[in-house]
């Protein structure tokens, strides 16, 4: 495929030893390099560029923190063009962004020379590629922190009769819904909005709409403070008959995951 037509490419590399290493793996291909490079995340090509035959290959390491940003500014100048992201390791969520930028292909800076050539080919076709090997393993590290937290314990409601000290019609937890009671219980334990609208089969609206209710309820300003009063009031106070999540040690890290 090296052997159709040339393609006008652009370099975007902060670190100089890629970009020579670049310039060496393209110098026999079609990949005609542009006298211009980009070295801040800008750059000015000639309008009168075929777009169809420009490509531009970013290195991730120019837009530290704004990468979908990057990956967007270029498509809007140049909407025709190609552009191929490298990055040192590979980040599902900045792919996934990068994609929704535009970006037409995503590469590890680890890929071998005839490899990260046929890639470029593929993406001058028409075609999206990235690492589906890494991209694999990512997605099975996430369906594992999902399992994990769908074999918890049971999320049960605190009891209708509760125990001493919780008789109090002033109580705010006799003013919880048995439905804002769950969710409570799984602040205790740090499930961010997303996992808690899986758990419970709603939508994550609706969990947003509940969280704000019994934080009004229990008179807190977070989910943090708000899984703290928990773990004092439903764990600390109440007696053997109580129903909470049995032999489970709570706790409320990551309660901080999962903003309003």
């Amino acid at each position: 495929m090296s052997n159709l037509l040339p393609v006008t490419t652009v370099l975007g590399c902060k670190n100089s030893m890629l970009r020579e290493g670049l310039k060496h793996v393209l110098s026999s291909t079609r990949f005609k390099l542009h006298s211009e490079s980009m070295t801040r995340g800008e750059i000015v090509l000639d309008q009168n560029l075929p777009g169809s035959s420009l490509l531009v290959i970013l290195d991730a390491n120019l837009y530290p923190s704004r990468l979908a940003d990057g990956v967007g500014s270029i498509k809007e100048r140049y909407p025709h063009a190609r552009v191929v992201v490298l990055s040192d390791s590979f980040v599902l969520d900045d792919m996934t962004l990068a994609f929704q930028s535009g970006a037409d292909g995503y590469c590890l800076t680890t890929t071998g020379c005839e490899a990260l050539i046929k890639y470029l080919d593929l993406v001058m076709l028409g075609e999206v590629v990235f690492p589906s090997a890494a991209f694999l393993h990512a997605i099975s590290d996430v369906r594992s922190e999902n399992d994990a937290w769908k074999e918890t314990s049971v999320i049960t409601v605190p009891p209708t009769h509760a125990p001493v000290g919780f008789e109090s019609h002033e109580s705010p937890i006799r003013t919880l819904s048995s439905r804002e009671a769950e969710i409570l219980q799984c602040l205790m334990q740090g499930a961010p909005n997303k996992v808690i609208a899986r758990k419970l089969d709603v939508a994550e609206a609706t969990v947003k709409v509940h969280i704000k209710a019994i934080l009004r309820k229990i008179r807190v300003a977070n989910r943090t403070q708000a899984a703290m009063w928990a773990v004092s009031h439903l764990s600390g106070g109440a007696g053997d008959d109580a129903s909470l999540l049995s032999g489970d040690k709570l706790s409320i890290q990551g309660a901080r995951s999962g903003a309003f």
